[in-house]
């Protein structure tokens, strides 16, 4: 037996089911729907046993919102959704906890089932029964739609391709890492000599070793002014049991405009979400410049 899942989408086209490519893309702020631009749409995920690799039986099947900004993405959502999710549970527990008096605060009840209106929704029968019919793949299912990104579809990739981007990957880390420790004297000097490489039958590899190396003295420079945009940023990460892999579920930041103020806001940002940390969940605060920050958020 083994566990497999799909999403869907129930649009104004009715029922489409989307790609995990999609969905992934989505997550990381790398694929958009612009059709939905600006709109709130019912989604579902569907998590079903296999047997040898047919469906058996569906687990189960959850409901939520995904909320797309003017551009069609919903990065920004979901992360402010799962803030909200670990916030409104953690006030609700406290309040469980609390010693028992004479009033009782109902806010965080409320405010937890606000977060539930807004964010999950339960769908009927109907609903369900349509899910199951494009699961099991029942002959009175009309064959669903697919949700389209704007992402373009990766060609497939071969096991030699694979193998090939392994080991350049391997070897591209092995070039990275001789940034580390160099100066911006020596990074400037190392970019020009690449530069001057470039008349090689490795011209565009030895510009990119250049505009590494470019960038590299470029965040050297800001750590050392303290100069332009830089993001205070918290990490809320769940741990598993072993401690082995952690899961960032939310996080906030804030954009400043020098590395003191982004200090100063890392600080308060950190006491602010000081209560969310417990042996199983910490709290990681991070100053970086712009040009990091890009790199991180996908953009």
């Amino acid at each position: 037996m083994s566990i497999s899942l799909r999403s869907y989408l129930f649009g104004p086209d009715g029922l489409q089911r989307i790609p995990q490519r999609v969905i992934s893309g989505l997550c990381r702020g790398r694929d958009a729907m612009p059709q939905y631009a600006g709109t709130k749409q019912k989604t579902a995920t569907a998590i079903y046993e296999l047997d040898n690799g047919r469906p058996s039986r569906i687990l189960s099947v959850e409901g939520s919102y995904l909320d797309f900004d003017k551009a069609g993405k919903v990065q920004a959502s979901l992360a402010r959704g799962a803030f909200e999710a670990m916030q409104t549970y953690y006030d609700l527990e406290q309040s469980k906890a609390a010693q028992p008096s004479k009033v009782f605060d109902i806010t965080p009840k409320l405010n937890r089932e606000k977060w539930q209106r807004e964010s999950r929704w339960t769908p009927s029968q109907a609903e369900l029964d349509l899910i199951a019919d494009d699961v099991f793949e029942r002959k009175t299912a009309t064959s669903l739609k697919f949700a389209r990104g704007k992402a373009q579809k990766p060609p497939p990739l071969t096991y030699e391709a694979k193998e090939a981007i392994r080991e350049i990957r391997s070897q591209l880390y092995l070039i990275a890492s001789k940034f580390e420790g160099l100066s911006e004297q020596a990074l400037k000097g190392l970019s020009f000599a690449a530069r001057n490489e470039l008349s090689d039958d490795l011209e565009q590899l030895w510009q990119g070793v250049a505009d590494a190396a470019d960038r590299r003295r470029e965040i050297l420079a800001r750590y050392r002014t303290g100069k332009g945009v830089w993001y205070a940023s918290i990490d809320i990460v769940q741990w598993d049991p072993l401690r082995k892999s952690g899961q960032s579920n939310s996080y906030v930041h804030e954009r400043c405009d020098s590395k003191k103020e982004a200090e100063i806001a890392a600080r308060r940002l950190l006491a602010e979400n000081a209560k969310y940390f417990s042996a199983e969940t910490t709290i990681e605060a991070s100053v970086v410049c712009d040009l990091e920050w890009n790199d991180e958020d996908g953009n």
